[in-house]
């Protein structure tokens, strides 16, 4: 790196989280520079979502590092500078039972410093692109579960981040959601965010991803630019799609 540039959005290396015999990630090395995209390609259980909580700081590693724009995310005050730099969606909804879709939004901006210029029009931007225009003041307890991740990308998309975490973002989400939430992920990309994701659905992450990481068993047994990952998957016969 040249002196004086700005650190990676993410770089880990060897990131491992053991329990006694158990190996959930083993020697995870990646990066993922600005205005990139890579996905966590496997199966339930092949250590996705261990590298996504690793990652975000909410799990401490067995062995490895992770940095976050050069930041530690498990060592205050690295820690705090990290958690800024970047907006997760975790793979099961986290949301305040007594806040509404909109109230989450405006919170998500105060709390990081978003202006309130513009800021009504852009949380109409994103919640009528995410189909939650109608819904925009239920409480999360009548939403579906598809409507929460809804509301959950909602949050991570309305606040500045380096670096973009999603953990199987597509779960519960109808096809043209879908469709919506991989032109948000591109826009993201195109401003110069970092994306990491994890999927099981090759398809989703088609135009997308960059390159890909495919684990099993928390190992990583491929990796490599996007359209040559899927054309040896394909060729493996996996079935993420």
């Amino acid at each position: 790196m040249n002196a004086g540039a700005p650190a990676p959005p993410l770089v880990t290396r060897g990131l491992g989280r053991s329990y006694g015999r158990l190996v959930a990630l083993d020697e995870l090395s990646l990066s993922v520079a600005a205005g990139e995209c890579v996905a966590l390609v496997g199966v339930n259980g092949s250590g996705k979502s261990t590298a996504v909580r690793l990652i975000s700081g909410l799990l401490t590693p067995s062995r490895g590092s992770a940095r976050i724009c050069g930041c530690d995310p498990y060592r205050e005050p690295d820690a705090g500078q990290a958690r800024a730099a970047t907006a997760v969606v975790p793979d099961e909804p986290l949301l305040y039972e007594d806040l509404s879709v909109r109230q989450h939004l405006e919170l998500v901006a105060m709390a990081h410093g978003v202006s309130d210029d513009g800021l009504d029009a852009r949380i109409d931007e994103i919640l009528a692109g995410l189909q939650l225009a109608e819904r925009a003041s239920y409480l999360p307890r009548e939403l579906s579960r598809g409507m929460r991740q809804k509301a959950q990308i909602a949050c991570a998309l309305i606040r500045p981040a380096a670096l973009l975490v999603l953990d199987e973002p597509v779960v519960g989400l109808d096809p043209p959601s879908q469709t919506h939430l991989r032109e948000l992920l591109v826009a993201a990309k195109a401003e110069g965010i970092a994306v990491l994701m994890t999927t099981h659905q090759l398809r989703f992450a088609d135009g997308v991803a960059d390159r890909g990481v495919v684990l099993e068993e928390g190992r990583v047994v491929d990796a490599g630019p996007w359209g040559e990952l899927c054309e040896r998957s394909v060729a493996r016969g996996w079935e993420l799609y």
